[in-house]
């Protein structure tokens, strides 16, 4: 496919959302297309790449205004076809699929289905199953942590998630899998973090997230209270298992254990009963905004992310999920983002979002912590400052959807406490 390149540069406001006046004057504007008209290429043209730069890949974006499955089979398909190389890197091969669902599917938000709002939409999820397959995955397998017995597709029922729909559309090359323990395998898979990690020196996982050719993030996009925002790197975050890393855990591993992880991962009050001593002693208790963004990049050093799927058509703002109260509301930005590097990606997400990428630790969006775009980026993992990337589809200007942003905790050390 032709790209026409078209030089587009992103404004650098450290801390602050974008006003819509200061990012179109330094932006180059494009047409916006409607829901359904011709989508056309519209990349920009990034900076030149320098030796020693971190990693960094296009990012494709597209309008999406509903879920309906033929629209998001063409939108993400478009995004997918741009990127270019989608095909190459899944063809005959076993490709996993951290899905982005929640704690529970039990909720909703003010009467508002969790599809909707917090989790990723079942029309997304079979849009990319219908694509993995037609680029010749050999088999996809969706899954998550989740806080229910079964380990199969009746884990996912209440997500939206139907195993037949997903096997019609994929030609019958889907599994679904709940990794909330060590599942249909005899023992958990042991990963080194490359680096020898911040707060994590390996993670013991399901080996559906390490026997893999290919692993896939299909995020939500969302503000997130401890990172500022979720995306696909935030989404690594539920590989962990309850039965090594929850909550309901006694004196040691439960392979019946369902329980988040907010002692071992975001309090940080105590260690997980892995096989081998894995967490260093550099968290700071009951500080979420300093503990999670270092435990995403852990994950994502450990567990590289070969392509990010962004459900950005509806969603919620200012905080994760129902569990923070009132001030979560619905929106619906309309979009769908694709990329292969996963810091690249969430850093054109923060932008789409009214966000800078680049923003200074403690300040919008990351107002409780630490930037983890930046820390990936120190740890070579990708590129987030925006004059250094490329994007594909419709501009970012025409893609921004101001989100409001997370509240500011007055006391992280109090209010976190259990």
């Amino acid at each position: 496919m032709n790209r026409s390149k078209t030089p587009q540069t992103a404004p650098a406001l450290p801390g602050k959302m974008w006003s819509r006046r200061a990012f179109l004057e330094r932006t180059v504007s494009f047409a916006a297309a409607s829901p359904l008209a011709p989508l056309a290429a519209a990349p920009s043209l990034p900076a030149p790449e320098r030796s020693g730069d971190p990693p960094r890949a296009p990012t494709a974006i597209a309008f999406c205004k509903r879920y309906a499955y033929p629209e998001v089979r063409e939108r993400l398909k478009h995004c997918l076809d741009l990127l270019g190389d989608v095909s190459r890197l899944v063809r005959g091969r076993h490709v996993t699929v951290k899905t982005n669902l929640v704690n529970t599917s039990r909720e909703d938000l003010a009467g508002i289905p969790l599809w909707l709002t917090v989790t990723v939409h079942p029309t997304v999820a079979m849009a990319l199953a219908s694509l993995l397959a037609e680029y010749g995955a050999r088999e996809v397998l969706f899954c998550d942590q989740l806080p229910f017995r079964p380990l199969g597709s009746e884990a996912f029922a209440g997500y939206g998630f139907k195993l037949e729909e997903f096997r019609r559309v994929a030609k019958g090359r889907v599994r679904f899998l709940n990794t909330r323990n060590r599942g249909p395998y005899r023992d958990y898979a042991l990963v080194k973090v490359p680096d020898g990690g911040d707060l994590a020196t390996c993670w013991e996982v399901n080996r559906a997230y390490a026997d893999t050719d290919v692993l896939v993030s299909l995020a939500k996009l969302k503000d997130h209270v401890s990172a500022g925002m979720t995306a696909g790197m935030k989404n690594l975050f539920g590989l962990p298992p309850s039965s090594l890393y929850g909550d309901d855990l006694k004196d040691g591993p439960d392979e019946a254990a369902v329980g988040y992880r907010n002692a071992t991962m975001h309090n940080c009050t105590r260690k997980p009963f892995t096989s081998v001593a894995s967490f260093t002693n550099r968290s700071v208790r009951y500080d979420h905004g300093i503990n999670v963004p270092r435990f995403i990049v852990d994950l994502n050093a450990a567990f590289p992310i070969r392509l990010t799927v962004i459900d950005a058509i509806s969603t919620i703002q200012t905080a994760e999920g129902w569990w923070n109260g009132a001030m979560t509301t619905a929106t619906r930005p309309g979009l769908l983002i694709a990329g292969r590097n996963p810091v690249c990606a969430d850093a054109v997400a923060a932008a789409v979002m009214g966000y800078d990428p680049e923003a200074p630790d403690r300040t919008l969006p990351f107002v409780n912590g630490l930037n983890y775009l930046a820390l990936a980026r120190r740890r070579g993992l990708g590129e987030n400052r925006l004059r250094r990337l490329e994007i594909l589809g419709i501009g970012l200007e025409e893609a921004r959807f101001e989100f409001r942003p997370t509240y500011r905790r007055i006391n992280p050390h109090k209010e976190s406490r259990p």
